[in-house]
């Protein structure tokens, strides 16, 4: 066997026992970039990693990915997915083995592709080990080997019967998420009498480049759930153990055979693996995080050849965000979007024992005044935006939503149960004439059913109906004065980030069209059965109720719009 690298999770040193001659290790140089070194120092258990492109995402992120798991889950079995098996072939592994080449790992040594190992190095192979070698490559630690399966997701079959221990995907953004629910995600299972302490049991790893489409978009979710509280605590302890553990190893390399050092080492690696189990860990970077090893050139060369749109989205990473000619054009991340966390109630709950899903983690409530929710309702879709005024400001803090499998008081008991907290239990409830209609299945109305439940969850509500709802140009034109800021007799409006992600993607990605009274916004998705219906225009209109209501008619500025609008 070839003389292996060690690259151990919890450091870029080499391990306790290399300190006082238990193994050999080859101590060769091994340099990694910002992003890459992150996902390699959290090692979490289930890693995104969206970064632009040349920045090495499967020779410095699943590379390291891999042989961790290969070291951790002796005899395992593990898969990666693409979208295409010739993907695989051609572009994921020849950069994953030039992953490994740089960790010692040697071919037909040490890795074998589609094919058995030789019978004659009487290796233990995998306990799942696939009957026929064709779709896997089998990786050796020592004498045992982990098999890695190769499912592409235009191949049926490559993933049926299987049983694996860890899941990794690279051009993750190209993935059909729901075949990748329904056939690879559902095999990540088994074997916890063998693995189920270790954190990388079961794991899931996908990088991939900035997604450009609404198909894509599940690839940024783990970034709501990463952001976290939780989840960021336990990021920030583990780069402190990791630093812990870089202090330990200084001292064995000056003294080598420090039993003391070698045993903190190994309690900080149990601190770690416990740590990482759960752990979401989302990470972002541009191509600029690999310009040392690029260089300029590559990016003045791409710069030239790129449209602005891939310039920003794959080399700069950035959301591809917004539609030209859209209803909401003023809308920016950088003004109207903040963030707001209670950390005194967040430090006060056991670390890993309690979620943060109520409305205790949230810093933006005013709790002398009620909440205002406006609602958009139907047989497809169901939603609730929550906000405040408070002085000047008006806050969207919370949304709730639910495809058509789920009815308007299961949006409303979201809403009950998330604010059970909120000690006032009193509620606006703004709604205009689409609320006073029914679904047909039945004759109570819309906005009937919504206050039905809330006085049963045992709140109070004052009603607002605001009759005929405002047409679509009037919304367009005093959404956009109040969000340029440029009159400040209009209130500013503010979104918490966390909270209202999935609204804020909506109203970047609403459109317009012409009508014969001016601007409409374009709902034509709203009809389109195969599209995820928490990004199209739903949530947008019962944001359009709150923000009417508490920006321009409870202050009673209505009289100020035709002046402000000819302005």
């Amino acid at each position: 066997m070839s003389n292996l690298i060690k690259l151990p999770s919890s450091s870029l040193l080499p391990p306790a026992e290399a300190f006082q001659g238990e193994a050999e290790t080859d101590h060769r140089e091994l340099h990694f970039n910002y992003i890459q070194l992150l996902c390699l120092l959290i090692g979490a258990q289930h890693l995104k990693a969206v970064a632009g492109r040349g920045t090495g995402k499967s020779e410095g992120i699943l590379a390291p990915r891999v042989h961790t798991l290969v070291e951790k889950m002796p005899r395992s079995s593990l898969v990666v997915v693409g979208t295409t098996y010739i993907q695989l072939l051609d572009r994921t592994l020849p950069a994953l083995w030039n992953g490994l080449h740089k960790l010692g790992y040697e071919r037909d040594v040490d890795y074998w592709v589609r094919r058995f190992p030789d019978k004659k190095l009487k290796l233990e192979l995998p306990y799942n080990c696939p009957l026929d070698p064709q779709h896997a490559i089998f990786i050796r630690n020592g004498n045992t080997v982990t098999a890695l399966r190769l499912v592409g997701q235009d191949r049926p079959g490559t993933a049926n019967g299987l049983s694996v221990n860890a899941i990794l995907g690279d051009e993750a953004k190209f993935l059909n998420k729901e075949k990748l629910d329904s056939e690879v995600m559902a095999i990540n299972r088994g074997d916890n009498e063998r693995f189920g302490e270790i954190a990388e049991h079961h794991s899931t790893t996908f990088t991939t480049d900035m997604p450009t489409s609404r198909d894509a978009r599940w690839i940024l979710e783990d970034e709501t759930e990463c952001l976290k509280p939780h989840h960021q605590k336990a990021i920030r302890l583990i780069l402190a153990v990791q630093l812990q553990i870089y202090t330990e190893k200084q001292k064995l390399q000056r003294r080598p055979g420090n039993q003391s050092a070698i045993a903190r080492i190994r309690q900080y690696e149990r601190m770690l693996n416990e740590l990482r189990k759960g752990l979401v860990h989302f990470a972002e970077a541009s191509s600029f995080a690999n310009v040392h090893a690029l260089g300029l050139q590559y990016f003045r060369q791409l710069y030239r050849t790129l449209n602005p749109a891939t310039w920003n989205a794959n080399v700069l990473n950035n959301r591809v965000r917004g539609v030209k000619n859209g209803f909401y054009p003023h809308l920016q991340g950088t003004k109207h979007y903040y963030d707001s966390i209670d950390y005194a109630y967040v430090d006060s709950v056991d670390f890993g024992v309690k979620g943060f899903n109520d409305c205790r983690k949230d810093g933006d409530i005013d709790p002398n005044q009620p909440l205002t929710i406006g609602m958009d309702y139907g047989s497809s879709f169901n939603c609730m935006v929550v906000g405040q005024r408070v002085g000047n400001e008006v806050r969207y803090q919370k949304i709730f939503y639910a495809d058509g499998n789920y009815k308007i008081h299961h949006v409303v008991r979201q809403f009950t149960t998330y604010y059970r907290y909120f000690y006032r239990k009193e509620v606006t409830y703004v709604y205009n004439h689409t609320a006073i209609g029914t679904d047909g299945k039945s004759d109570i109305t819309y906005a009937s059913e919504v206050i039905d439940t809330l006085e049963k969850e045992g709140w109070s509500v004052r009603q607002v109906y605001t009759g005929q709802t405002e047409s679509h140009m009037s919304r367009y034109l005093a959404w956009n004065i109040a969000l340029s800021e440029e009159d400040d007799r209009f209130p500013r409006q503010r979104f918490n980030r966390e909270n209202t992600r999935v609204l804020v993607d909506a109203m970047h990605d609403a459109g317009t069209k012409e009508g014969s009274k001016g601007f409409r916004k374009d709902k034509n998705a709203e009809r389109d059965p195969d599209v995820d219906q928490s990004t199209t225009t739903h949530l947008t209109d019962a944001a359009d109720e709150v923000f009417y209501y508490l920006t321009i008619t409870e202050l009673g500025i209505e009289d100020l719009l035709p002046l402000a609008f000819s302005q």
